[in-house]
């Protein structure tokens, strides 16, 4: 049987807490790294080694998925804009 929706199902409160905390982090070590040594990227891999498989595995393995996903599309988009940038 094939459904026509996905289901929604409410995350617990530690799943909304890790995954909040990782966005919230990503940003200030972006910030403060990008202001310091102008390498933010640099920070944003680190927290994502930290909160995912390599580390504490806070993340599940789809929500890891579709940030590395999100992350492809982000190099696609600075290649692209490399091209046509005059």
């Amino acid at each position: 049987m094939k459904t026509a929706a996905l289901s929604y199902h409410e995350p617990g409160i530690v799943t909304i807490l890790i995954q909040a905390s990782f966005l919230i982090l990503l940003n200030i070590v972006n910030w403060i790294l990008d202001n310091v040594i102008y390498c933010g990227l640099l920070g944003q891999v680190f927290v994502g080694i930290a909160w995912g498989a390599p580390g504490a595995r806070w993340l599940s393995g789809n929500v890891q998925d579709t940030i590395m996903q999100l992350g492809y599309l982000g190099l696609i988009l600075i290649v692209y804009e490399g091209v046509l940038s005059p």
